[in-house]
């Protein structure tokens, strides 16, 4: 991940800023030892510091704008087109100025609405609260006390249907109405308020036996009822460390495909522009009903929670200052470094700053994955950069600082705003090489083949420690902005549990992957796949078969046998044992009726099902055969196709309503 697209801003500020100092003053930068020092010496170069031009900006809230959205959402309401109607309110809503608070209340109420045609009651309860914050007028409270007594009643919440019936007589004493028009809904009111009673009685009822049923019901593990864990490490795993190979990750058991090893929130995330109107800022998760910032256009929520976290954090020094950073052409990488700053105090920085390089490995896997200590000393190759990257990158974080002060942060002195800066320096360069991207599967239609789409960034500390293969064991999706990593092979104990950066064996050449890897991330890949210079998939030869050598773990010898043998005894030329291969053809045509099921499966969106079957493919043919093999790639692929139906996934058409 670089720090700058090429069609932004910042890269002719890089240039201009370059042009401006002479070979000693910037040899004098060349030889500074420190990101601090770095960023001490451009930031005091007032000249490249002013041409920056940075000014807060809150843009997209226009009353003018919301005027034309609300009569397209209500036309669109009274032509009981829901879907189009509740699009328009999300965009009125978001259009909405700060100060025009009733107007907001207006228009979350018109939302509410249109939700409760959709069926989406607890959002349109969400909305009615929202309203009622928002000074809701007392002459038209009965719409929204009605409307949400009809919500409750949805759901079956008999006594707060009854409580907000109550509410809608009441209300209606404050209405405008007609007063015929108003003895009308009064009446249905009373209607309900004298059925309800009843219907509580029954639900009482009903929950006492039930709850009766469960106490004698045996308990449900957290496993068994779907919960996922915010975070999880599998015990099997440890982390190694070697001069070549750094930190990384390790198995102390065997391993079966399938196997959930890790899942962790990221350190810090963040959502590329454009789906920053689509998903949650805080937490990535697609938004059909936002919340809006009450100040900028530029972020969603997808819930009351997000919102608070963000704007009690990050947002409300970022926020105003997006588009600049999405106009200058920075990259996510650059978002992610201000991130990491704006999500904790500057007196939390400055309480840190003696620990940062002094903490043991086992003390900082102690750490929770929100302390920067946690993410501090991973890999940045600063030593192996060029001036010129360096200089490029205190740039950045010059801006980046410049946004937080503009922004209000800290407030604190020159030289802890120094320290800061260095530390935005620091993020830039261990985020080139640490940090991952999240994605989502899209489809156009609902039985269309997905496609992976890169949809923000984050930053996991332990996923961090996992080194590359061109043959992964594992492999990895989200939920949300939590990553998930999961099994896609056997792994045998004391192995490297190795995920991939990138190229795959199967998909590109030896010479490119190598090349790719050392541009990208500076080291030699020496993975079997490379070693033995494996072939792509669409080469493997399918009249060749890898069976493994009977002689078991005293003998690693691969037998390559022509497909169309007579002989089914094969002795191997290694330890001399004889392997009967008629035991593995059985398991071939086993594993190719277990494909077939499972491919079908898989179409027809049964992905736990599918899922199943590609693993007992997989693991029976482990036991049989050696890769590459051209089959045993081919369930691989099956494996993760299945397992990133399980993380993020949507689909563009959308049924009108």
């Amino acid at each position: 991940m670089e720090i700058y697209h090429k069609d932004g801003k910042f890269p002719r500020y890089c240039e201009a800023a370059r042009k401006s100092l002479d070979a000693n003053r910037f040899n004098e930068f060349a030889l500074l030892a420190s990101d601090e020092e770095r960023f001490r010496f451009v930031n005091g170069l007032q000249s490249i510091v002013d041409e920056l031009h940075l000014k807060r900006e809150f843009n997209g809230k226009s009353m003018e704008q919301v005027i034309a959205l609300k009569t397209l959402g209500n036309k669109a309401f009274q032509a009981e087109r829901w879907n189009e109607a509740l699009v328009f309110y999300n965009k009125c809503y978001l259009s909405t100025p700060r100060e025009n608070v009733q107007e907001k209340s207006i228009i979350l109420a018109n939302r509410s609405a249109a939700l409760y045609h959709l069926e989406k009651y607890d959002l349109a309860l969400r909305d009615i609260q929202r309203s009622l914050d928002h000074q809701y007028p007392d002459q038209m409270m009965y719409k929204l006390t009605e409307r949400k007594a009809r919500c409750f009643l949805a759901k079956k919440d008999y006594e707060a249907a009854l409580d907000s019936f109550k509410a809608t007589v009441k209300a209606l004493d404050d209405s405008n109405l007609p007063l015929e028009r108003r003895q009308k809904l009064e009446r249905d009111a009373q209607i309900m308020i004298n059925l309800l009673p009843k219907n509580i009685e029954m639900e009482q009822k009903a929950k006492k036996k039930s709850s009766s049923n469960k106490a004698k019901a045996p308990a449900v593990s957290q496993q068994a009822t779907g919960k996922v864990p915010e975070h999880f490490v599998d015990k099997a795993l440890w982390f190694d460390y070697t001069p070549g190979e750094g930190r990384f990750a390790r198995t102390k058991s065997d391993l079966k495909p399938n196997s959930i090893l890790l899942l962790e929130r990221p350190h810090v995330a963040a959502l590329l522009e454009d789906y920053s109107l689509d998903h949650c800022t805080h937490c990535f998760k697609r938004v059909s009903v936002p919340i809006a910032c009450p100040l900028c256009s530029d972020v969603i929520f997808c819930s009351d929670e997000c919102e608070t976290k963000a704007n009690g954090s990050y947002h409300r020094y970022e926020c105003g200052f997006l588009p600049i950073l999405w106009g200058s052409g920075a990259s996510i990488t650059c978002h992610m470094a201000l991130r990491m700053i704006t999500q904790r105090s500057g007196e939390y920085f400055a309480k840190i700053k003696p620990e940062l390089a002094g903490l043991t490995n086992d003390q900082i896997d102690q750490l929770p994955v929100d302390d920067y200590r946690k993410v501090y000393n991973l890999v940045t190759h600063e030593s192996e950069r060029t001036p010129e990257d360096l200089f490029q990158r205190t740039l950045m974080a010059t801006l980046l600082n410049t946004c937080l002060t503009l922004g209000g942060y800290s407030g604190l002195g020159a030289e802890t705003q120094n320290y800061i800066g260095g530390l935005l320096l620091h993020n830039l360069q261990l985020l080139q090489y640490n940090a991952h991207e999240v994605s989502e599967m899209i489809r156009e239609k609902e039985n269309d083949v997905g496609k992976s789409i890169f949809i923000g960034g984050g930053l996991y500390p332990t996923l961090a420690l996992f080194n590359h293969s061109c043959d992964p064991g594992v492999t990895r999706y989200y939920r949300g902005n939590q990553v998930c990593v999961r099994t896609v092979k056997n792994i045998p104990a004391d192995s490297m549990v190795a995920e991939n950066y990138g190229p795959l064996f199967t998909q590109r050449r030896r010479d490119e992957r190598l090349q790719k890897l050392l541009n990208q991330y500076r080291f030699t890949c020496q993975c079997v796949a490379c070693l033995e210079n494996w072939p792509l998939f669409t080469e493997m030869d399918p009249h060749v078969i890898r069976f493994r050598c009977d002689g078991g773990k005293i003998c690693s010898n691969v037998l390559i046998i022509p497909a169309e043998i007579n002989d089914f005894m094969v002795k191997c030329t290694e330890c001399g044992e004889h392997t009967n291969i008629m035991k593995g053809l059985k398991t071939l045509q086993d594993t190719d009726m277990l494909f077939k099921t499972a491919t079908r499966l898989h179409a027809a969106g049964e992905y736990e099902a599918a899922l199943l079957k590609y693993v007992e493919m997989m693991t029976t043919m482990s036991e049989v055969l050696v890769p590459p093999y051209r089959d045993y790639h081919l369930c691989q692929q099956g494996l993760r196709a299945c397992m990133l139906e399980f993380g993020n996934r949507y689909t563009r058409a959308i049924t009108k309503k």
